[in-house]
């Protein structure tokens, strides 16, 4: 095998696909990936895969090809060497004892590689419910609610996110851990799928999507069964096992009558929420919110470290005074990712009745956070 390829197009492929590849030395095999040139000279491509059992990803890319072959190398030893490299391409070649060199400008790199037979094969199938929605707003759904999965395995059919697709096109991303949720809805092009499953798409998962989608082009494409996810994207194709298990009903959660409606600017009440949550080294960083006519006040209190307020100007609520908890680390996390929008309302009832957080922006998103209980 020999062939030139652009050191940012490496780089760039080698970015998508080292995350996934296996550390641990009970898989050496999983720690590569395989790289398979074909073609000639201009018309040449170069096709990068990995897998970790659970996800795959295959990407194909230009490069000039001298010749043809396949080899399987280690990703992260490749990625760091080359990201170093001073030179704008990359010269790659294989011997027939398996040792694969690369060369950028002066520098020049020489390691093993392994049989080819042995790494797994990635299986692209076909999957009978499809649809296609933009890159942008993929990206921007798995942004709204990645951030309210659970990250341990106390139940995982939380560890991810809802997906549900019904026929008329209509896509929903809900995500959940117990104590927050978050919801997106979008209109979708439905290619097929009379009577779509709800999914769970898993965290780690959807990580790796957002690198694929920063490679993407304008439109991608979604298809998927009971088990199996496939992500298209031009010449990019990951897949990925599902998470098995019944994702709970939201919809009870979700406040219909929330009748205290509160229009924040994100930025204000972000620096807010970080002033008060510094007196808490706790998990739980409580923060009382007490509404006023014009006014929110934000005030937490350690009787170890002292106490600490902040006030700030909000829009609609002009009823009497009300007091509410809640973890302050749960209220940033949603106001952290719905940037930039400039506004939030935060929709309330009573003091033990959950918040309900939308942006006027974007009329699919919503949010839900469990209030908590204050004892000062």
């Amino acid at each position: 095998m020999k062939l030139v390829i652009s050191k940012q197009t490496l780089v760039s492929a080698l970015q998508i696909i080292t995350p996934i590849t296996d550390k641990s030395s009970s898989k050496p095999i999983l720690s590569n990936f395989l790289l398979k040139a074909t073609g000639t000279d201009s018309e040449g491509r170069v096709e990068f895969s990995a897998t970790d059992y659970e996800i795959s990803i295959q990407g194909e890319f230009p490069a000039r090809v001298e010749q043809e072959g396949t080899v399987c190398i280690s990703a992260k030893r490749v990625l760091e060497i080359c990201r170093e490299f001073l030179s704008d391409e990359v010269n790659v070649g294989a011997d027939e004892q398996l040792w694969v060199s690369l060369a950028g400008g002066p520098a020049r790199l020489r390691l093993p590689s392994v049989e080819i037979g042995l790494y797994p094969s990635m299986e692209i199938m076909e999957l009978p419910n499809r649809f296609r929605i933009s890159t942008t707003e993929l990206k921007r759904s798995i942004q709204l609610t990645l951030f309210a999965t659970l990250t341990t395995e106390t139940r995982k059919n939380l560890m991810g996110v809802c997906l549900q697709l019904d026929s008329g096109g209509n896509v929903r991303f809900v995500s959940t851990d117990g104590h927050r949720l978050a919801q997106v809805s979008r209109k979708v092009e439905l290619i097929a799928g009379e009577d779509p499953p709800e999914v769970i798409i898993p965290r780690k998962s959807l990580l790796e999507m957002q690198r694929v989608l920063d490679n993407s082009e304008e439109m991608v494409e979604i298809a998927f069964d009971e088990r199996n996810l496939l992500l298209t994207s031009g010449k990019m194709v990951m897949t990925t096992r599902l998470i098995e298990g019944k994702f709970p009903n939201v919809e009870p959660v979700i406040p219909k009558d929330n009748d205290k409606t509160i229009s924040v600017n994100r930025e204000r009440v972000v620096n807010a929420l970080k002033i008060v949550s510094i007196m808490s080294n706790d998990k739980i960083k409580p923060v009382k919110l007490t509404l006023s006519s014009g006014k929110m006040r934000l005030e937490s209190e350690q009787a170890e470290y002292g106490d600490v307020a902040d006030e700030l100007d909000v829009e609609g609520y002009q009823g009497e005074e009300m007091s509410i908890g809640f973890n302050a680390r749960y209220l940033l996390d949603v106001f952290n990712e719905v940037s930039p929008s400039e506004t939030v309302e935060m929709k309330m009832k009573g003091p033990l009745n959950p918040c309900l957080i939308q942006i006027p922006e974007d009329s699919g998103f919503l949010s839900v956070v469990m209030p908590l209980r204050i004892e000062w």
